[in-house]
């Protein structure tokens, strides 16, 4: 398999926790936090140097090992089983709930007549596709999508600063200093989601050094506070806080001279291309794990997990009842699954290899 580069992988990242940043977790933020959300974002920042060392101990330690071998090295056969076993619910909870979250938005906000069918399926099949070629093709895919989806960022940014009025973002803590402390489960997970990089470790061609996890970082946390505070300026807190997108919203604001309306459109390139990265890089982690499976029966996982995808999207279930089952149970809950994983496989990097131990009584045998 042809390796990628540190570079491709910033464009995986931005694209598939970008959207996650960016878009899915900012009304949650608003009704958790409201108008304090910004500041417990910017807060944030400073669990970055704790989370770098253990991120870049944990890869450094992998030493271009897959997850699953590694595993097995550490901690033995059954555990690294189980391991692995949650670690795919875990990556199938992700799937299905991007999919689901991208559908809804879709079917409320353009095709409100169209089948949902019309929409999944395509879409199933296009993620399948490209988490069968391989990594390399979703590193590609992501570089050519990526530079687009940043000029359409700066764009809506800079064109909507005449709307924008700042001091929505004051007073803090009008509700107590720690009304939106409950914000911290949400910005906190998309930093944790930077474990996935241990995933697929092996397949990146360079090392990738502590200063280029910290610009990961950093750009996830920037990914988050940008729409948050444009919400917060546009809208004031109130409005703000009741939109279901909020980011989305925002390009409905957006104008092009006194002519120009309707610029939302443009929207749609950006959820898609997030959504697409980050459902065929979690169908393809999903595929490694059977690595010593065949060709045919990581295909029909891959095709397992999208009938499933299909039929999520068509169960017909409100969308308030999916935001409420989500900002209550799965993000708190994905979150405290991450924190976990990660405290499991930083462990791991103080226990000595089977295999080490192997090749030492070997040689005093001989």
């Amino acid at each position: 398999m042809k390796k990628i580069s540190s570079i491709q992988t910033l464009s995986i990242f931005f694209l598939s926790i970008g959207l996650l940043n960016h878009v899915i977790l900012i009304p949650f933020l608003l009704s958790t936090g409201g108008r304090d959300a910004w500041f417990f974002s910017i807060i944030t920042i400073g669990l970055i140097p704790s989370w770098v060392y253990i991120l870049s101990r944990i890869i450094k330690n992998m030493n271009n090992q897959s997850l699953t071998d590694w595993l097995e090295n550490r901690f033995g056969k059954l555990i690294k089983n189980i391991a692995l076993f949650f670690i795919v619910l875990y990556l199938i909870s992700l799937v299905l709930a991007t999919t689901k979250e991208t559908i809804d938005w879709i079917t409320t906000s353009f095709l409100f007549e169209t089948p949902s069918l019309a929409i999944i399926i395509p879409f199933t099949l296009l993620c399948i596709f490209l988490a069968h070629s391989g990594m390399r093709s979703i590193a590609i895919c992501a570089s050519v999508l990526l530079p687009i989806v940043i000029i359409l960022g700066i764009f809506v940014a800079t064109g909507n600063m005449p709307t924008k009025d700042y001091s929505h973002l004051l007073p803090l803590f009008e509700n107590g200093y720690f009304h939106g402390v409950k914000s911290f489960l949400y910005t906190g997970y998309g930093l944790a989601e930077l474990i996935l990089l241990a995933f697929f470790q092996e397949n990146i061609s360079d090392k990738i050094s502590r200063k280029v996890l910290v610009f990961i970082c950093l750009g996830l946390v920037f990914l988050l506070l940008g729409p948050l505070t444009a919400a917060l300026a546009e809208f004031g807190p109130t409005l703000a806080e009741a939109m279901r997108y909020p980011a989305y919203e925002q390009w409905r604001l957006l104008t092009i001279g006194k002519y120009i309306e309707h610029t939302d459109f443009f929207s749609i390139y950006q959820w898609l291309a997030g959504a697409y990265i980050r459902v065929s890089l979690a169908l393809f982690l999903i595929t490694e794990v059977f690595n010593k499976k065949t060709n045919q029966m990581k295909l029909g996982i891959l095709f397992a997990v999208g009938f499933l995808m299909v039929i999520v999207s068509i169960v017909p279930y409100s969308n308030f009842k999916f935001l409420h089952i989500t900002q209550t149970f799965y993000y708190p809950g994905a979150l405290y699954f991450l924190i976990l994983l990660s405290a499991f496989l930083f462990i791991g990097t103080f226990i000595s290899s089977k295999e080490g131990k192997k090749h030492e009584n070997e040689t005093i045998q001989k």
